[in-house]
Protein backbone atom coordinates (compact mmCIF):
# COMPACT_ATOMS: atom_id res chain seq x y z
CA UNK A 1 0.00 0.00 0.00
CA UNK A 2 2.97 2.70 0.93
CA UNK A 3 4.68 2.22 -2.23
CA UNK A 4 1.55 2.90 -4.69
CA UNK A 5 0.23 5.40 -2.77
CA UNK A 6 3.72 6.79 -2.60
CA UNK A 7 4.31 6.51 -7.09
CA UNK A 8 0.89 7.11 -7.99
CA UNK A 9 -1.25 9.38 -5.30
CA UNK A 10 -0.41 12.48 -3.99
CA UNK A 11 1.42 12.26 -0.94
CA UNK A 12 3.67 15.30 -0.53
CA UNK A 13 1.59 18.91 0.40
CA UNK A 14 3.62 21.06 -1.00
CA UNK A 15 4.27 19.09 -4.42
CA UNK A 16 1.77 21.43 -6.53
CA UNK A 17 3.10 24.38 -4.92
CA UNK A 18 6.23 26.55 -4.02
CA UNK A 19 9.14 24.64 -2.02
CA UNK A 20 9.59 25.63 1.71
CA UNK A 21 12.97 26.20 0.18
CA UNK A 22 11.91 28.61 -2.53
CA UNK A 23 11.38 31.12 0.21
CA UNK A 24 15.42 31.18 0.76
CA UNK A 25 18.39 32.24 -1.28
CA UNK A 26 21.82 31.15 -1.05
CA UNK A 27 24.76 33.65 -0.63
CA UNK A 28 25.39 34.10 -4.01
CA UNK A 29 28.53 35.76 -5.34
CA UNK A 30 29.47 37.03 -8.63
CA UNK A 31 33.64 35.85 -8.19
CA UNK A 32 33.92 32.83 -6.65
CA UNK A 33 37.60 32.82 -7.02
CA UNK A 34 37.23 29.07 -7.17
CA UNK A 35 37.72 26.01 -9.49
CA UNK A 36 34.50 24.11 -10.35
CA UNK A 37 36.66 21.08 -11.24
CA UNK A 38 38.19 21.95 -7.56
CA UNK A 39 34.76 21.73 -5.48
CA UNK A 40 34.86 19.36 -3.16
CA UNK A 41 31.58 17.39 -1.71
CA UNK A 42 32.99 15.03 0.54
CA UNK A 43 32.33 14.89 4.21
CA UNK A 44 32.28 12.71 6.96
CA UNK A 45 29.87 11.02 8.46
CA UNK A 46 30.90 9.07 11.88
CA UNK A 47 33.58 8.64 10.78
CA UNK A 48 33.06 7.11 7.78
CA UNK A 49 34.14 9.36 4.31
CA UNK A 50 31.33 9.97 2.17
CA UNK A 51 31.20 11.76 -1.21
CA UNK A 52 28.76 13.77 -0.45
CA UNK A 53 26.23 14.98 2.71
CA UNK A 54 23.42 13.38 1.46
CA UNK A 55 21.82 10.03 3.14
CA UNK A 56 18.98 7.82 1.32
CA UNK A 57 16.38 7.85 3.68
CA UNK A 58 14.54 5.04 5.12
CA UNK A 59 11.94 3.29 2.32
CA UNK A 60 10.55 -0.08 3.24
CA UNK A 61 11.39 -3.82 3.74
CA UNK A 62 8.61 -6.62 3.92
CA UNK A 63 6.99 -5.70 0.83
CA UNK A 64 6.57 -7.33 -2.35
CA UNK A 65 9.20 -5.08 -3.61
CA UNK A 66 10.98 -4.90 -0.43
CA UNK A 67 14.26 -6.70 -1.29
CA UNK A 68 14.59 -4.81 -4.93
CA UNK A 69 14.23 -1.65 -3.39
CA UNK A 70 17.01 -2.42 -0.46
CA UNK A 71 19.54 -4.56 -2.88
CA UNK A 72 19.17 -1.40 -5.72
CA UNK A 73 19.59 1.07 -3.03
CA UNK A 74 22.76 -0.55 -1.79
CA UNK A 75 24.59 -1.19 -4.78
CA UNK A 76 23.66 2.30 -5.99
CA UNK A 77 24.83 4.11 -2.45
CA UNK A 78 27.98 1.83 -2.43
CA UNK A 79 29.34 2.77 -6.43
CA UNK A 80 28.28 6.42 -5.25
CA UNK A 81 29.75 6.75 -1.98
CA UNK A 82 27.11 7.69 0.53
CA UNK A 83 24.82 5.70 3.32
CA UNK A 84 21.57 4.65 3.29
CA UNK A 85 18.86 3.71 5.79
CA UNK A 86 16.70 0.69 5.46
CA UNK A 87 12.42 0.97 6.16
CA UNK A 88 11.31 0.34 9.57
CA UNK A 89 12.43 -2.97 10.88
CA UNK A 90 9.51 -3.73 13.34
CA UNK A 91 7.72 -6.14 10.62
CA UNK A 92 10.85 -8.61 11.58
CA UNK A 93 10.04 -8.97 15.23
CA UNK A 94 6.70 -10.43 14.42
CA UNK A 95 7.62 -12.57 10.84
CA UNK A 96 11.59 -13.47 11.10
CA UNK A 97 11.05 -14.41 7.43
CA UNK A 98 10.89 -10.75 6.29
CA UNK A 99 14.86 -10.58 7.73
CA UNK A 100 15.70 -10.94 3.71
CA UNK A 101 14.29 -7.82 2.60
CA UNK A 102 16.62 -6.12 4.86
CA UNK A 103 19.42 -8.01 4.69
CA UNK A 104 21.72 -5.74 1.94
CA UNK A 105 24.96 -5.50 3.58
CA UNK A 106 26.78 -7.32 1.33
CA UNK A 107 25.87 -4.64 -1.58
CA UNK A 108 27.37 -2.30 0.08
CA UNK A 109 30.78 -2.94 2.43
CA UNK A 110 32.22 0.25 1.63
CA UNK A 111 29.58 2.83 3.10
CA UNK A 112 26.88 2.59 6.07
CA UNK A 113 23.88 1.18 6.19
CA UNK A 114 21.46 1.89 9.06
CA UNK A 115 18.88 -0.30 10.40
CA UNK A 116 15.79 1.20 11.54
CA UNK A 117 12.95 0.98 14.10
CA UNK A 118 9.83 2.95 15.54
CA UNK A 119 10.81 4.41 19.18
CA UNK A 120 7.38 3.22 19.97
CA UNK A 121 8.43 -0.21 19.91
CA UNK A 122 10.02 -0.17 23.22
CA UNK A 123 6.83 -0.14 24.61
CA UNK A 124 5.51 -3.75 22.69
CA UNK A 125 8.17 -5.95 23.42
CA UNK A 126 11.62 -4.51 22.02
CA UNK A 127 14.49 -3.66 24.87
CA UNK A 128 18.12 -3.63 24.07
CA UNK A 129 18.65 -7.11 23.49
CA UNK A 130 15.63 -7.12 20.58
CA UNK A 131 17.04 -3.74 19.16
CA UNK A 132 20.30 -5.56 19.17
CA UNK A 133 19.36 -8.34 17.41
CA UNK A 134 17.71 -6.02 14.43
CA UNK A 135 20.69 -4.66 14.10
CA UNK A 136 22.95 -7.85 14.12
CA UNK A 137 20.64 -9.51 12.20
CA UNK A 138 21.58 -7.67 8.82
CA UNK A 139 24.93 -6.44 9.76
CA UNK A 140 24.02 -2.57 10.04
CA UNK A 141 26.44 -0.22 10.56
CA UNK A 142 24.04 2.18 12.84
CA UNK A 143 20.51 2.59 14.12
CA UNK A 144 17.87 4.83 13.02
CA UNK A 145 14.98 5.53 15.98
CA UNK A 146 12.51 6.96 14.29
CA UNK A 147 9.70 9.34 16.39
CA UNK A 148 6.29 9.43 13.98
CA UNK A 149 2.93 9.54 16.75
CA UNK A 150 1.15 11.31 13.98
CA UNK A 151 1.57 8.60 11.68
CA UNK A 152 0.88 5.56 14.25
CA UNK A 153 -2.61 7.63 15.33
CA UNK A 154 -3.77 7.10 11.57
CA UNK A 155 -2.29 4.06 11.30
CA UNK A 156 -4.99 1.65 10.92
CA UNK A 157 -3.22 -0.77 13.00
CA UNK A 158 -0.71 1.73 14.30
CA UNK A 159 1.30 1.26 17.49
CA UNK A 160 0.08 4.66 19.68
CA UNK A 161 1.15 4.13 23.23
CA UNK A 162 3.71 6.56 23.56
CA UNK A 163 4.52 6.88 27.48
CA UNK A 164 7.13 6.61 29.03
CA UNK A 165 9.44 6.38 26.13
CA UNK A 166 11.93 9.14 27.16
CA UNK A 167 13.00 7.19 29.90
CA UNK A 168 12.65 3.95 28.29
CA UNK A 169 15.48 5.28 25.36
CA UNK A 170 17.66 6.84 28.03
CA UNK A 171 17.66 2.98 29.58
CA UNK A 172 18.54 1.46 26.32
CA UNK A 173 21.51 3.52 25.05
CA UNK A 174 23.78 2.73 26.80
CA UNK A 175 23.71 -0.82 25.52
CA UNK A 176 23.46 -0.24 21.75
CA UNK A 177 26.43 -1.11 19.90
CA UNK A 178 26.12 0.76 17.02
CA UNK A 179 25.87 4.85 16.24
CA UNK A 180 22.43 5.69 16.71
CA UNK A 181 20.40 8.48 14.66
CA UNK A 182 17.00 10.07 15.94
CA UNK A 183 14.32 11.22 13.27
CA UNK A 184 11.31 12.52 12.48
CA UNK A 185 9.31 10.90 9.59
CA UNK A 186 7.51 14.20 7.65
CA UNK A 187 6.16 15.85 10.93
CA UNK A 188 9.42 17.78 12.28
CA UNK A 189 10.71 17.46 16.01
CA UNK A 190 10.48 20.90 18.21
CA UNK A 191 13.47 22.04 20.41
CA UNK A 192 11.87 20.96 23.86
CA UNK A 193 12.80 17.24 22.28
CA UNK A 194 15.88 18.42 20.73
CA UNK A 195 17.34 19.27 23.80
CA UNK A 196 16.08 16.04 25.78
CA UNK A 197 18.08 13.87 22.94
CA UNK A 198 21.14 16.23 22.81
CA UNK A 199 21.20 15.76 27.09
CA UNK A 200 20.53 11.89 26.61
CA UNK A 201 23.75 11.54 23.94
CA UNK A 202 21.92 11.63 21.11
CA UNK A 203 24.63 12.71 18.65
CA UNK A 204 22.56 13.27 15.17
CA UNK A 205 19.00 14.15 14.79
CA UNK A 206 17.07 13.88 11.44
CA UNK A 207 14.33 16.89 12.19
CA UNK A 208 12.84 15.48 9.48
CA UNK A 209 10.10 18.23 9.59
CA UNK A 210 6.82 18.87 6.74
CA UNK A 211 7.66 19.78 3.33
CA UNK A 212 8.00 16.39 1.74
CA UNK A 213 6.22 13.48 1.61
CA UNK A 214 3.21 13.37 4.71
CA UNK A 215 3.10 10.05 6.29
CA UNK A 216 -0.10 10.90 8.10
CA UNK A 217 -1.54 11.18 4.57
CA UNK A 218 0.06 7.93 3.25
CA UNK A 219 -1.82 6.22 5.89
CA UNK A 220 -5.25 7.68 5.38
CA UNK A 221 -4.88 6.96 1.77
CA UNK A 222 -4.75 3.57 3.01
CA UNK A 223 -8.40 4.04 4.30
CA UNK A 224 -11.85 4.37 2.38
CA UNK A 225 -13.22 7.69 2.39
CA UNK A 226 -15.47 9.74 0.30
CA UNK A 227 -14.79 12.95 1.16
CA UNK A 228 -11.10 13.95 1.71
CA UNK A 229 -11.74 16.81 3.93
CA UNK A 230 -12.96 13.96 6.38
CA UNK A 231 -10.21 12.00 5.65
CA UNK A 232 -8.27 11.79 9.36
CA UNK A 233 -4.70 11.51 7.44
CA UNK A 234 -5.70 14.26 5.10
CA UNK A 235 -6.62 16.46 7.94
CA UNK A 236 -3.03 15.94 9.64
CA UNK A 237 -1.18 15.76 6.24
CA UNK A 238 1.12 19.25 7.27
CA UNK A 239 -0.02 19.20 11.29
CA UNK A 240 3.92 19.65 12.32
CA UNK A 241 7.12 21.65 11.62
CA UNK A 242 8.52 22.79 8.78
CA UNK A 243 12.34 21.62 7.98
CA UNK A 244 13.65 25.00 7.34
CA UNK A 245 11.96 26.20 10.66
CA UNK A 246 13.52 23.01 12.75
CA UNK A 247 16.72 23.43 11.34
CA UNK A 248 16.72 27.64 12.28
CA UNK A 249 15.20 26.84 15.85
CA UNK A 250 17.82 24.06 16.86
CA UNK A 251 20.64 25.68 15.04
CA UNK A 252 21.86 27.57 17.89
CA UNK A 253 22.04 24.39 20.68
CA UNK A 254 23.57 21.62 17.93
CA UNK A 255 26.56 24.15 17.82
CA UNK A 256 27.02 24.70 21.26
CA UNK A 257 26.70 20.57 21.53
CA UNK A 258 28.04 17.73 20.07
CA UNK A 259 24.91 17.19 18.21
CA UNK A 260 24.64 17.47 14.74
CA UNK A 261 21.19 18.49 13.06
CA UNK A 262 20.09 16.80 9.74
CA UNK A 263 17.23 18.08 6.86
CA UNK A 264 14.97 16.00 6.19
CA UNK A 265 12.08 16.59 4.78
CA UNK A 266 11.23 18.61 0.96
CA UNK A 267 14.98 17.79 0.06
CA UNK A 268 14.37 17.61 -3.47
CA UNK A 269 17.63 18.46 -5.44
CA UNK A 270 20.98 19.58 -4.49
CA UNK A 271 20.67 23.11 -4.13
CA UNK A 272 17.93 22.13 -1.03
CA UNK A 273 21.11 20.11 0.74
CA UNK A 274 23.23 23.38 -0.01
CA UNK A 275 20.37 26.02 1.50
CA UNK A 276 19.80 23.14 4.12
CA UNK A 277 23.56 22.98 5.08
CA UNK A 278 23.64 27.12 5.65
CA UNK A 279 20.81 26.23 8.40
CA UNK A 280 22.69 24.19 10.63
CA UNK A 281 22.36 20.84 9.07
CA UNK A 282 25.67 18.89 8.56
CA UNK A 283 23.87 16.37 5.98
CA UNK A 284 20.28 16.02 4.15
CA UNK A 285 18.13 12.90 3.77
CA UNK A 286 15.82 12.33 1.25
CA UNK A 287 13.83 9.53 0.08
CA UNK A 288 11.09 9.81 -2.41
CA UNK A 289 12.78 11.00 -5.26
CA UNK A 290 14.51 7.91 -5.11
CA UNK A 291 11.52 5.28 -4.50
CA UNK A 292 10.95 5.25 -8.30
CA UNK A 293 14.75 4.79 -9.47
CA UNK A 294 15.11 2.04 -6.34
CA UNK A 295 12.32 0.35 -8.06
CA UNK A 296 13.97 -0.05 -11.37
CA UNK A 297 17.64 -0.81 -10.89
CA UNK A 298 20.88 0.16 -9.42
CA UNK A 299 21.93 2.41 -12.26
CA UNK A 300 19.01 4.70 -12.47
CA UNK A 301 19.01 5.26 -8.60
CA UNK A 302 22.79 6.75 -9.17
CA UNK A 303 22.02 8.40 -12.03
CA UNK A 304 19.28 10.53 -9.04
CA UNK A 305 22.25 10.73 -7.10
CA UNK A 306 25.03 12.26 -9.64
CA UNK A 307 22.56 15.00 -10.01
CA UNK A 308 22.24 15.59 -6.46
CA UNK A 309 25.98 15.72 -6.49
CA UNK A 310 25.73 18.04 -9.53
CA UNK A 311 23.63 20.60 -8.55
CA UNK A 312 25.34 20.34 -4.91
CA UNK A 313 28.59 21.60 -6.73
CA UNK A 314 27.15 24.24 -8.47
CA UNK A 315 25.03 25.35 -5.81
CA UNK A 316 28.74 25.71 -3.65
CA UNK A 317 30.62 26.88 -6.87
CA UNK A 318 27.37 29.80 -6.99
CA UNK A 319 28.26 30.78 -3.39
CA UNK A 320 31.94 30.35 -3.89
CA UNK A 321 32.12 27.74 -0.95
CA UNK A 322 35.79 25.00 -1.84
CA UNK A 323 34.08 22.78 0.00
CA UNK A 324 31.62 21.44 2.70
CA UNK A 325 32.62 23.08 5.82
CA UNK A 326 33.06 26.62 3.79
CA UNK A 327 29.48 25.94 2.90
CA UNK A 328 27.96 24.99 6.66
CA UNK A 329 29.91 28.64 7.84
CA UNK A 330 27.59 31.04 5.16
CA UNK A 331 24.41 31.90 6.03
CA UNK A 332 20.96 31.44 3.81
CA UNK A 333 19.20 34.50 3.34
CA UNK A 334 15.31 35.31 3.24
CA UNK A 335 14.18 35.66 0.20
CA UNK A 336 12.00 39.08 0.17
CA UNK A 337 8.53 38.76 -0.18
CA UNK A 338 7.25 40.29 -3.78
Amino acid sequence: DHIDICRYKLAEPYKNGPSIWDRYDLPYTAMPEVDLAKVDTRTDFFGWAIDMPLIISSMTGGEAHGRTINVNLAKACNAEGIPFGLGSMRIVNRYESAIHTFDVKEFCPNVPMFANIGLVQLNYGFGAAEVNKLVKCVNADGLFIHLNHTQEAVQPEGDTNFENLFAKLAEILPQIKVPVIVKGVGHGIDKPVVEKLIKMGIKMIDVSGTGGTSWAWIEGRRQSYIVEEENLGYLFRDVGIRTDVCLQENAVISERSATSLIAGGGIRNGLDVAKSLTMGASHATAAMPFLAAAMDSPEAVRKVIQRYKKELRVAMFACGAKNVEQLKHMKVLLRPSL
